[in-house]
């Protein structure tokens, strides 16, 4: 028989005689991340077999070094409990927490009125479940509990900053996290032809203003553009038809109008700026876009003048055909028009939209005070 012999150094040392075993490992890791565990044999034994098990299952294996110390490296999915085993002896229990990783994004354009959807995932989906609070302006607050992962449409009918907060409710041996996402809406353009959910909130701020409206509504017709020019006559702002950031900005602080005469209840045309007001007890209640004489050789008369003749329909004068005229002298009125443009056009009367005669043909009463200048 042929017997083979190696060197001592060649061959692993056991140890039957070992004591105990230690075992140690950090308190916690992200999920992924490599882990040392660490430990030492007594008494020291170069070349000891050290086995690491998560339960009764193997995860890696290692040597001593001459002093008894061993090092195992693992890319660590599970928190455990881990103990070590050689020669005979099992190592305490340590269990690794595990952080996991939770990502968090938002799809779509931060714009009030445009479609927004938070997607949150964790990773390892076995980790827990995840949570999402939107907490609102005015203390509203949504939550909703979800698996391992979530998608929640996020509201945007109005500009606003709010909060998302996305947590998890972990399972034994992972630990809690969360993210905070603060949200702010920038204010959207919208101009002719456009629908959104903000037409109808601009519309609602402008009634309240005192601005003639045709209709809440979603729609951005031409007869939203007369009640937004309306509102950039009065606020300074270029006569766009669009709104834009500046009108939005203006809308959150307008400029509130005085009428130029207190006394009495009457109707002011202001030709500078091209509005029309109603006046009552001393403050404008409503405001209305004009266009007065803007045609060479035509003019608007200004002075105080009181309403004569009103005429229910269409009317034909000298200055063209007229919808529910209120004549206020001559040939002059106000009256309604599918064209008034922010700037003079007329042949001299006081054009207004047809939306708003329609309420000025029943409010006004003969004899009203109209003054223009």
């Amino acid at each position: 028989m042929l017997l083979l012999a190696f060197p001592a150094a060649a061959r692993p040392a056991s140890n039957d005689t070992a004591t105990s075993l230690t075992l140690r490992a950090p308190g916690a890791t992200t999920y992924g991340h490599q882990v040392d565990f660490v430990g030492r044999i007594s008494p020291s034994a170069s070349g000891v077999h050290v086995r690491l098990l998560r339960g009764s299952t193997f995860v890696a294996g290692g040597y001593t070094n001459p002093d008894g110390s061993y090092r195992i490296q693992v890319d660590i999915a599970r928190p455990g409990p881990f103990h070590a085993e050689a020669s005979g002896v099992a190592s305490p229990g340590v269990t690794v927490r595990i952080i996991p990783k939770l990502g968090v994004t938002i799809v779509g354009a931060r714009v009030a009125g445009s479609p927004l959807q938070l997607h949150a995932t964790l990773t390892p989906d076995y980790a827990g479940a995840v949570r999402v609070r939107v907490r609102r302006s005015g203390g509203r607050t949504f939550a909703q509990l979800f698996g391992s992962s979530a998608t929640v449409t996020l509201g945007t009918s109005s500009i606003e900053t709010f909060q998302i907060v996305v947590e998890t409710l972990a399972k034994p041996g992972f630990a809690s996290v969360s993210k905070t996402v603060p949200v702010s809406l920038r204010p959207p353009t919208l101009t002719v032809g456009d629908k959104s959910p903000l037409v109808a909130e601009f519309l609602r701020q402008l009634s309240a203003l005192g601005y003639e409206i045709p209709s809440v509504q979603q729609t951005f017709d031409y007869d939203v553009q007369e009640s937004v020019f309306a509102f950039e006559k009065v606020q300074g702002l270029d006569r766009t038809g669009v709104v834009d950031a500046a009108f939005w900005s203006k809308l959150a602080d307008p400029v509130i109008p005085k009428p130029r005469y207190t006394s009495g209840d009457h109707i002011e045309v202001e030709k500078a700026r091209q509005v029309l007001f109603i006046v009552r007890d001393g403050e404008v209640k409503l405001i209305s876009p004009v266009s007065t004489a803007g045609i060479p050789g035509y003019f608007t008369p200004v002075g105080t003048f009181a309403i004569f003749r009103k005429v229910n329909g269409y009317d034909t004068s000298p200055l063209g055909i007229l919808y529910k005229p209120m004549y206020f002298t001559g040939g002059y009125a106000i009256h309604g028009n599918p064209s008034v443009p922010p700037y003079p056009a007329s042949h001299g009367c006081i054009r207004v939209p047809n939306f708003v005669i329609e309420r000025l043909f029943t409010s006004e009463p003969y004899g009203e005070t109209v003054i223009v200048y």
